[in-house]
Order: C-alpha cells, then sequence, then structure tokens
C-alpha cells in the first residue's frame, strides 16, 4: 500500500514536471480605436413653489407637459422623454434664528436622450431655451450599442496583434507550428465613462438670441484593451 502510495506520489511530480517543461511563447496583446460620443444626455431641475399642494404641483406637471409638448412639435421621433425624482415638501423660510412655512415647492427632474446628436441636437436645445425658462445641463455620452460593438472590436484586435506578434517569433526561431496554450483577459472597465464636452450657450437667458446657434465640440475618446495569449508548440 505504501509502495503504491509512493508511486502515485512520484507520478504525480514527474507529471507536474513534465507540464511545467512545456514549451509556449507568451505575448500580449494591444488594441487602440478612437470613437465620437453618439448620444446626448439633457437633464432639467423642474422647481414650483404655491401656498398648496395641489397648486404647486399642478404648475410643475403644467410646466413639464409644456416642454413634452414643444418636442413633439419639433418633429424630431429619435429621442427619450423620462421625468423622475418627484418631490413635494414645505417651503420653510429661516430668518433670523426663526422659521416660518410659507406654502409648498414641488419639484422633479426632467431628461431627455437625444439618439441622433448631428441631427436633433441643436434643435432640441434651442426648443428648450425657448420653452423652459431656466438653465439646464447638455452631457455628450457613449450609447450602450456603441459601447458594446467598440468592446468587441477591441477584443478582435488585440487577439489578432497577440497572434501577430507569436508568428513572427515563431518565424524568426524557426518555429513551424504553434497553437493556443491559455488565454488571460481581464476586461478595461474604465474605458466608457460619460465624455463631457464644451457647449456653447447651454443656460437659458431672456437676452438670448434665438437665431443664434449653439454649439458644441465633440472629441474623440481614445480606447485601448489587451489580452495575454500563451501559446506552445513541439
Amino acid at each position: 500500500m505504501k509502495k503504491s502510495a509512493l508511486f502515485l506520489t512520484s507520478l504525480f511530480i514527474s507529471v507536474s514536471m513534465m507540464a511545467q517543461q512545456i514549451p509556449i511563447i507568451e505575448v500580449e496583446g494591444k488594441s487602440e480605436i478612437s470613437i465620437m460620443p453618439d448620444e446626448a444626455d439633457i437633464q432639467l431641475s423642474l422647481v414650483e413653489k404655491a401656498l398648496k399642494v395641489s397648486d404647486a404641483t399642478n404648475a410643475l406637471n403644467k410646466k413639464t407637459k409644456s416642454i413634452e409638448d414643444a418636442l413633439i412639435k419639433t418633429g424630431i421621433k429619435n429621442y427619450d422623454f423620462f421625468v423622475d425624482n418627484y418631490y413635494v415638501y414645505v417651503n420653510r423660510v429661516y430668518t433670523k434664528g426663526t422659521s416660518k412655512d410659507s406654502g409648498y415647492v414641488a419639484s422633479q427632474n426632467v431628461r431627455i436622450v437625444v439618439k441622433n446628436i448631428e441631427k436633433d441636437l441643436v434643435k432640441i436645445t434651442e426648443t428648450l431655451h425657448q420653452t423652459a425658462n431656466m438653465g439646464f445641463n447638455v452631457q455628450l455620452t457613449v450609447s450602450d450599442n456603441l459601447k458594446k460593438s467598440s468592446e468587441k472590436l477591441l477584443l478582435e484586435l488585440a487577439i489578432a496583434d497577440a497572434k501577430n506578434k507569436a508568428e513572427i517569433i515563431a518565424n524568426s526561431l524557426g518555429i513551424e507550428k504553434i497553437k493556443v496554450h491559455r488565454v488571460n483577459y481581464n476586461a478595461q472597465t474604465d474605458n466608457f465613462y460619460p465624455v463631457m464636452r464644451e457647449a456653447k450657450m447651454m443656460m437659458a437667458s431672456s437676452a438670448m438670441d434665438v437665431s443664434e446657434e449653439p454649439i458644441f465640440r465633440p472629441e474623440e475618446r481614445k480606447l485601448n484593451d489587451k489580452v495575454i495569449v500563451v501559446f506552445t508548440f513541439e
């Protein structure tokens, strides 16, 4: 029994040593591409005050509806309209260490996702300037579809780069044939943070010249990826 255990242990050590002696070529494949933001995220914070809750909420709903109706009248179809963070609270005014309740405040956020920034963004922002007497924020971003297609392309290019490097090494050393032995890959999770870019006329103003178009200057975003590929050969 002891001899069998000793034999199995020796066999395991021998197999392990043989595995460690497999000839390998280990390379790091890299990739880089440039993309432009393809969506715009516009956010407005709406606030209305009134002595009664119903008056404050009705005025808030009316303002939200006026924005939605104005966007519909533009004829633009390729956007999403969201309303969230609805909140009503007492309008408490503090003066010289004392407080006094003065009606109610109703608030909510309006978010508009523009799917075609080249075609529709200027028209939508102009409409918001003319409809909503308030400031709003424009953020240029990368859509989920562009993110997925870019991740796929980056990985394909990184694998192709690794294969090309390994073949160059093999040919230089006179190795006729190589095959994949192991692949190590960790997705780059920080590539696709929102892309903030310069914009002119982001704040509404009563003195605004409505004939002047907003100016947006998106810039390319460089993305990269890498993969480790281990090849073996005879």
